[in-house]
């Protein structure tokens, strides 16, 4: 498997443009035809594999990076295992047609969880959900494989038939030109979201429609942006079946994420302090608001 591209680091402004909110978006139906066929690239296969290495920064500062290994298969079967930099096994998430299985190579990531109710859970537990056909996100459960920051750009369970949350919010697509990656020839297209609050820029191969590269741009106070490669790609290749299969260990437990509602404070239990980073950049202080109320707005941006 190739190693990262110097593309990833760089952190170079996409084709034609010198910073990232400095392009005026203009809806092009070209680019919206080349996005429209990547998604149809991208759901034609019966089997699909591939390998994404991602980084995450935020002004100039590296938050995470590590690599997916991905496998797809019709019509509900997947399999993604999340690699640290050094290579280590982070998780593994399997989808065998009605499940999803989620384990870790030794005991799970604490996720949050205080240190007592880790201790209670940290072994022998492992994550399983069911998965309807269309309705689930890989995506959104790639997260949970314990590798940090690793939010994929685009979900692998479109290749399932599943729409991604965030179409709803798509504004358009505007074309940047051409450029190689490696060896192949691509066009480049930026995608708008949400009045252009966040961008997708996708470099797709000309051969056959898929992204080679992919870069998230989140226009907001403290802006960031999500750099992928993607290698490795074979369409229709044979995948072993028990690629798609795993059993648990006996004596395991089932474990989920903590239910919000639980986590809640009991009415007249002091809040604990916390720190946020505002929009222009300053830090906001829950204790400099003492004997006040504070409204918490917590919202769906970027």
């Amino acid at each position: 498997m190739a190693g990262l591209g110097t593309g990833l680091f760089a952190g170079e402004a996409p084709p034609g443009q010198t910073g990232a909110g400095n392009a005026v978006f203009k809806d092009e139906p070209q680019a919206r035809v080349l996005y429209d066929k990547m998604i149809a690239a991208f759901r034609q296969p019966q089997t699909l594999s591939y390998k994404c290495e991602f980084r995450w920064d935020a002004q100039g500062e590296e938050l995470g990076r590590g690599t997916n290994l991905v496998w797809l298969k019709k019509p509900n079967q997947f399999r993604v295992e999340a690699l640290w930099p050094d290579g280590r096994l982070g998780g593994t998430l399997i989808g065998d047609g009605s499940f999803l299985w989620i384990f870790w190579p030794g005991d799970r990531p604490r996720f949050g969880t205080s240190g007592e109710e880790y201790e209670k859970t940290r072994a022998q537990v492992y994550m399983k959900e069911e998965t309807p056909l269309a309705k689930h996100s890989i995506g959104h459960k790639i997260v949970s494989l314990g590798v940090h920051m690793n939010l994929p750009i685009f979900d692998a369970s479109t290749f399932h038939g599943y729409t991604d949350s965030l179409q709803p919010y798509l504004d358009g697509a505007m074309g940047m030109g051409t450029e190689k990656v490696g060896d192949e020839d691509c066009d480049v297209i930026e995608v708008s979201f949400m009045k252009h609050q966040r961008s997708w820029y996708l470099w797709l191969s000309q051969t056959d429609h898929l992204p080679r590269k992919l870069q998230q741009i989140v226009r907001l106070g403290r802006s960031g942006a999500m750099h992928e490669i993607w290698s490795d790609i074979v369409i229709d290749g044979a995948i072993p079946a028990d690629r798609f299969v795993w059993t648990p260990p006996e004596g395991w437990r089932q474990w989920k994420m903590p239910d919000p509602e639980e986590l809640l404070l009991k009415p007249g239990t002091p809040a604990p302090d916390f720190e946020l980073l505002a929009a222009d950049g300053s830090k906001i202080k829950l204790s400099d608001f003492r004997d006040k109320i504070v409204w918490l707005y917590i919202w769906r941006a970027g």
